[in-house]
């Protein structure tokens, strides 16, 4: 069955204020739709449940399974970064979220794309992100004065992240080494003595076994506009708090088109789950050290989720580099690129390099 944003054309009203008819917004501090103009608010109206959907049978389906994120979504490209961004009216994209730059290109009707199926709701409003980003400037070590000074006039920008989460059952079959340390006792001269001492060697065993591990909400960013370290500092996400999808969710705020693909995703999933499965085969083998030369992952029961997880975003400009910053929308958690004052630097090596010249000078 295809996968559906929404249904009517009529749905679109939903974020029209029934009070005055001013265009509301999904406000993180109400924990739902608010006007602006005459301080209304709605809950929003959701049904059904996050579903997992079967990876193989989405990937067999191909083109037919793509809809739009909304029915009167928008999209328009950073001609600098190259990020592709959803928005719906009246909201607009005028400064690219994850570089800084002015987007001068128009906007178009959406491409259509593997609809969201859950999203992750904003709980931190721009003010306290903003708060939050002025904090974290101050707190940096070594960092140029007039840095400080910059975040009073910098924008941060409310933006879901596309993510993928996948579930999987693994059965793995692997060959390799078990080592068990022994003690021998040796002679040896020392200063013209001999002395006994004791050594410890590894005597190793080849090993061959199964391992089995299920999988769950592994998650992946469908992302390249945001540092992959920087996304993984903002992690845990609270995932049992996802949310249907909605697009009242998207109201006010800018949504990124995946550019990694479905299966793309996939295979970042298999490289950490890799990772994970060597460990387990290393605690089946046992004994004091382990080498894991080979390892046959087979993999089973793949299901996926295309999931919106939210972000303050927003670049900075500092003596001619780009900097990007990226708060967690529902933590505040804040990371992200800073510059150094070289002179600030230097000169706590002056002051090192004195203070120990005054200790030799003492105590000579």
């Amino acid at each position: 069955m295809q996968d559906k944003v929404t249904s009517k054309k009529e749905d679109i009203s939903r974020f029209l204020c029934e009070n005055c008819g001013a265009n509301m917004i999904y406000s993180p501090s109400a924990g739902g739709l608010h006007c602006e103009y005459c301080g209304h608010k709605e809950e929003v109206r959701i049904t059904g449940f996050v579903e997992e959907r079967s990876f193989d049978e989405f990937i067999r389906a191909g083109a037919q399974r793509l809809t739009p994120m909304a029915v009167n979504a928008l999209q328009v490209q950073c001609s600098s970064c190259g990020a592709t961004v959803n928005f719906t009216p009246p909201e607009t994209a005028t400064v690219c979220a994850f570089c800084g730059g002015k987007i001068v290109a128009q906007p178009k009707a959406a491409d259509p794309l593997v609809a969201p199926h859950g999203v992750l709701p904003f709980s931190i409003s721009t003010g306290l992100a903003a708060d939050g980003f002025k904090k974290w400037l101050h707190s940096l070590w070594f960092a140029p004065s007039k840095l400080k000074h910059l975040a009073e006039s910098d924008k941060l920008v409310s933006i879901y992240i596309p993510y993928w989460t996948y579930d999987a059952a693994t059965v793995s079959d692997y060959s390799g080494q078990r080592g068990d340390n022994y003690t021998e006792w040796e002679t040896v001269t020392v200063n013209g003595k001999q002395e006994r001492r004791s050594v410890t060697k590894t005597r190793w065993t080849s090993v061959s076994g199964r391992v089995a591990r299920r999988f769950d909400d592994v998650c992946v960013p469908a992302t390249t506009s945001i540092r992959r370290e920087y996304l993984e500092r903002l992690e845990p996400w609270d995932l049992p708090e996802l949310r249907p999808y909605e697009p009242a969710y998207l109201s006010g705020h800018k949504a990124e088109a995946y550019r990694v693909p479905l299966d793309g995703g996939f295979e970042r999933f298999k490289e950490i789950a890799q990772g994970i499965i060597v460990s387990d085969c290393k605690r089946d083998i046992g004994g004091d050290r382990q080498h894991v030369n080979d390892v046959n992952a087979n993999y089973s029961n793949i299901s996926f989720k295309h999931i919106l997880l939210p972000v303050y975003s927003g670049g900075y400009r500092f003596g001619g580099k780009t900097y990007q910053i990226v708060i967690n929308g529902r933590t505040g958690q804040v990371h992200g690129g800073r510059p150094y004052s070289v002179l600030k630097i230097v000169a706590l090596i002056c002051v090192l390099l004195f203070i120990v010249l005054l200790i030799v000078a003492v105590f000579s």
